[in-house]
């Protein structure tokens, strides 16, 4: 609670309505030729995604944390609800889940959004455990995002976050799979790790427009002290209206990416500094783009204080 209140002393959040929004003017990038490549996309709907969830919530319940971590892809990320340190490898996340299922956690999904992909799905929103062994219940907000591995659909990244002050494997059996084609652009990390330093520029100008320009028109934030999820353009806007007054710069201090076939995954670690008083916050971080057909834009953002031990 100490570091959400610092926080809030950091970045004054009045939640106020804005009359009289301009016009959005998404960013703009010089036409050139976009190399592609051909993928087969396995066919999804967001039931088959949702039950995802389902599957790794009856792990939990199994109290083993072997079989919780089998969920996840062998190349994913974990960010926890209560450890500072980023779990990457298998036994990162079982040691991870050894100390989690000692009380009996048993998660149900309050609201999500579902995003697919090709090859690649979001699982995001607000979910609660109930412990049973304390009879303790904790609310907190999540982003999955998955990947069909050919035979599967893995974890390759979860974001779990505990929710602040309300404003300031598994057998599978075996079946035919319905596919698609789908032409995928390419791209590097490096590309990737550049758009952190568009949506951070955005940030430098203090316009709120400017840094919403960045997202996609479907997209989802998770704000670092909000616990509603922000959905359309205007709500993002008056986020950010009331995050740019101390000035924030972003640097990243660690970070993982993913490319997928039209969606990356950029996550890890990063310092705000606020130039109106000097401060920093760290705090953690998912951002996950999506390819439109000219420019990479922003369909998931997740940032979150970062938990005081590991």
């Amino acid at each position: 609670m100490k570091v959400i209140s610092c926080l809030l002393m950091v970045i004054s959040f009045a939640m106020v309505g804005c009359a009289g929004k301009e016009k959005i003017v998404m960013l703009q990038e010089p036409d050139h030729a976009v190399a592609k490549h051909s993928e087969i996309c396995v066919a999804a709907s967001e039931e088959d995604i949702a039950a995802l969830f389902d599957r790794w919530n009856a792990s939990l319940q199994t109290g083993d944390p072997r079989k919780v971590s089998a969920n996840y892809a062998p190349k994913s990320l974990l960010l926890p609800t209560v450890s500072s340190r980023p779990r990457v490898t298998a036994l990162d996340k079982e040691d991870y889940f050894h100390h989690f299922l000692e009380n009996g956690p048993v998660g149900h999904i309050d609201s999500r959004t579902i995003e697919l992909d090709c090859n690649s799905a979001i699982d995001e929103g607000l979910y609660t455990f109930n412990f049973v062994k304390t009879g303790a219940s904790v609310k907190a907000r999540y982003t999955f995002t998955y990947k069909w591995d050919g035979t599967q659909w893995l974890i390759t990244s979860h974001h779990s976050s505990a929710a602040p002050a309300e404003d300031a494997p598994p057998e599978e059996a075996r079946h035919a799979v319905a596919q698609h084609s789908e032409d995928c652009v390419a791209a590097t990390e490096d590309e990737i790790a550049a758009l952190f330093d568009r949506w951070n520029e955005s940030l430098k100008t203090g316009d709120a427009h400017k840094v919403v320009a960045n997202y996609a028109a479907k997209s989802v934030l998770l704000p670092l002290l909000s616990t509603r999820p922000r959905l359309t353009l205007d709500d993002k806007e008056e986020y950010f209206h009331y995050f740019l007054r101390n000035r924030p710069v972003g640097r990243i201090v660690s970070r993982t990416i993913v490319l997928n076939c039209n969606t990356a995954i950029d996550e890890g670690l990063y310092t705000f500094t606020f130039g109106t008083n000097g401060a920093d916050v760290k705090a953690r971080y998912t951002i996950i783009y999506k390819w439109d057909g000219q420019e990479w834009l922003i369909t998931s953002d997740h940032a979150s204080v970062l938990p005081p031990k590991e």
